[in-house]
């Protein structure tokens, strides 16, 4: 007998490792959305409130995201307010002007108990 563990609607936010060249403040400025709540760096959370950049040491994204091993190196994650798919799509609009898309192969489910959705992790994508 076959059981549903999670569906697509529970999932409310995804983290998505950011590669490119260009700072992501940059092009999270150039490329607004509704859906980005911020970006995780230096075990930082960064979000906007009131129009300023403000830093939080403690998020529940930052517990998610020091469990992957390479977290500690200069890498920066972009934390959305939706599915995967939806980040694909918001991701896009970053891509867009390069002609890319996003591709995402792999994400594991992360469950918070702050929030009452799970949390998408991108694991495994290609940007063509």
């Amino acid at each position: 007998m076959a059981k549903l563990l999670c569906s697509a609607k529970e999932v409310g936010f995804t983290i998505l490792h950011y590669s490119l060249d260009t700072p992501v403040e940059e092009e999270l400025i150039a490329n607004p959305s509704d859906y980005v709540l911020g970006y995780i760096r230096h075990n930082k959370f960064t979000y906007t409130e009131s129009g300023a950049l403000v830093e939080a040491n403690h998020h529940w994204s930052l517990d998610i995201v020091k469990e992957f091993p390479y977290c500690d190196q200069e890498n920066t994650w972009i934390l959305y307010a939706c599915s995967p798919e939806k980040t694909r799509l918001e991701f896009g609009k970053i891509l867009g002007k390069s002609h890319q898309a996003l591709h995402i192969h792999n994400w594991d489910i992360w469950s918070v108990k702050a929030k009452h959705s799970k949390v998408a992790v991108i694991t495994s994508w290609e940007i063509f």
